[in-house]
């Protein structure tokens, strides 16, 4: 850990929890309602809400462990989400449309995947198929690419293996792998635990089961000898997810003060990568991109209102909007609206 204890990593701030949060975690409820109607198996043992028998105590740092059974074509997928830890999965059955950061991937029976924090996924075309997919959620203390990775404490490790795992992981974003035996069977003997709703008397070997999944997965990981990228886990990257998504939030109260913050940096930090990446201040920068999304409606044929579409980009007040419009596009928005 570089200049942080183990305490402070764990309580960052959680924001991926916050309703209409930048970065959010996927509640599944879509699982979750299909399993209550019996469309889908779920066995699963959770926290924060995620869907499943409560862990309590038991486990630290597991979000979720667990998996789903769908044994026909179901009506539901779950829609583009982030986690609030780092997801493990295995496939042992069908096949998988994983959307990762706007990549369509097929997965196949016998792989496994990994998702970061900071990574929006969905499952589904738009609907899930017959499959069973095996997995554990760890909160990691990240939420960020920059961020360091804390490991529980009941994976009894070296602090080197750790530290290797988590440079193969965060250092490296292949999306998935095809499992080894043994990652497979691990897998498996995780979910046949977790089927037994046995939690006080299964948490000491859950927990070595998935000790050694995790150290059957960085020796299969090694042997892909993947090249790791150190651009992949720095501070620039963060800016650069934040940057992109604020499309997404454009009606929010943004300021240099809470955009340094969402992104866990110093203001000093942000702006400077913020420069770098756009040529542009932040404050420049959000206020540019506000007024390039209401050109992109008012040129659409959605039927909003200059006011309306002023009040979506986040401008106080229409008046304002057409000035700041006519400044940076030379037209007023209604004049390209009657175009």
């Amino acid at each position: 850990m570089t200049g942080m204890n183990k305490a402070s990593a764990v309580a960052r701030p959680a924001v991926f929890r916050e309703p209409g949060a930048l970065l959010y975690a996927g509640n599944c409820k879509d699982l979750l309602d299909a399993s209550l109607e019996g469309k889908v198996t779920l066995s699963a043992w959770t926290r924060r809400g995620y869907p499943g028998r409560d862990l309590g105590d038991a486990l630290p740092q597991v979000c979720s462990v667990g998996g789903w059974d769908a044994t026909r074509p179901q009506d539901w997928g779950l829609k583009e989400h982030c986690n609030e830890g780092v997801k493990i999965a295995y496939l042992a059955r069908g096949t998988m449309t994983l959307m990762l950061d706007g990549q369509r991937h097929e997965l196949q029976e016998g792989q496994m995947f990994v998702v970061r924090p900071w990574q929006l996924h969905a499952f589904g075309d738009p609907f899930v198929g017959p499959s069973q997919i095996v997995w554990v959620l760890f909160d990691m203390g990240v939420r960020r690419p920059h961020e360091d990775w804390l490991w529980p404490d009941w994976v009894a490790w070296p602090e080197r293996d750790q530290k290797r795992l988590t440079e193969l992981l965060s250092r490296n974003e292949q999306p998935w792998y095809t499992a080894s035996r043994e990652v497979a069977r691990s897998f498996m003997d995780i979910a046949d635990l977790v089927a037994t709703n046995d939690i006080e008397g299964g948490e000491t070997r859950l927990r070595l089961l998935i000790s050694m999944m995790l150290l059957q997965f960085k020796n299969q990981m090694e042997a892909y000898q993947p090249i790791l990228d150190s651009s992949l886990a720095a501070s620039r990257r963060t800016v650069d997810i934040f940057l992109k998504r604020l499309w997404h939030a454009l009606d929010d109260d943004w300021t240099l003060e809470n955009m340094a913050a969402e992104c866990n940096l110093s203001r000093t930090q942000f702006a400077k990568h913020c420069q770098s990446l756009t040529n542009m201040t932040p404050t420049r920068y959000f206020h540019m991109i506000r007024l390039e999304a209401a050109r992109q409606m008012l040129s659409s044929s959605n039927g909003r209102s200059v006011t309306e579409v002023a009040f979506d980009c986040g401008f106080s007040s229409s008046q304002y909007f057409a000035t700041c419009f006519r400044k940076q596009f030379g037209i007023s928005p209604s004049e390209l609206r009657f175009r």
